[in-house]
């Protein structure tokens, strides 16, 4: 999995009580070689039951909070926010809402057509659509370069090449997030560092979907 750096950072809750968040700082400019004794097996394998999770999942509502640091050309660094909402009933219908400090962007899938709007002037696009969200995901990269938010992290464990991409796995420990207890992982990428939290314990699933 290669975390993008256009889309950084996410709050995450799901019905295994499971809550995220993955930030990235700069890019590394100097990355340390990768050494097998800095991944931790313990933190590689909360991903993959992270991912198998997300994947089986039928269907889901995700809220997140992002905050994207970006460096002006004064040399000055600030911080942008954005927000994601995201419902996904599989294997053919989506709905995204993308808002940030410069712009909002909605998505709507329905297994036949993709749209895209922008709320703010009413504007919209609409193009025809393979039948399944997996398919829709890469033809939308391939043709117009739109990647949907927070998409690798429902791609973890597909691919078993990704795991080799992480050149650093660390347990950091316990923490808080929205008043779940959680475990903390850190992990770094030749260009990207990102950190997780998913929830301790587990819950029943519960399954939601708005068309």
């Amino acid at each position: 999995m290669k975390m993008k750096p256009e889309y950084p950072t996410l709050l995450l809750l799901s019905g295994l009580a499971l809550a995220g968040v993955a930030m990235a700082a700069e890019p590394q400019t100097a990355p340390a070689p990768a050494v097998s004794q800095a991944v931790d097996p313990a933190a590689m394998q909360a991903l993959d039951r992270m991912g198998a999770y997300l994947r089986g999942l039928p269907a889901f509502n995700l809220e997140a909070n992002d905050a994207t640091d970006e460096v002006l050309e004064s040399g000055q660094k600030i911080q942008l926010l954005k927000t994601v909402a995201l419902q996904v009933r599989k294997p053919d219908h989506l709905h995204a809402e993308v808002i940030t400090d410069r712009k909002a962007r909605e998505i709507f899938y329905d297994g036949k057509q993709f749209t895209l709007l922008a709320p703010e002037t009413g504007y919209y696009a609409t193009v025809p659509a393979p039948a399944s969200i997996r398919e829709l995901l890469t033809e939308i990269e391939t043709k117009f370069g739109i990647e949907l938010p927070l998409v690798d992290l429902f791609h973890w464990g597909e691919n078993a090449d990704a795991a080799t991409e992480v050149t650093q796995a660390t347990v950091v420990g316990t923490s808080t997030i929205a008043g779940q207890a959680a475990e903390h992982y850190a992990f770094r990428q030749d260009d990207i560092d990102w950190q997780i939290w998913i929830a301790q314990g587990e819950t029943e699933p519960q399954y939601q979907y708005q068309p």
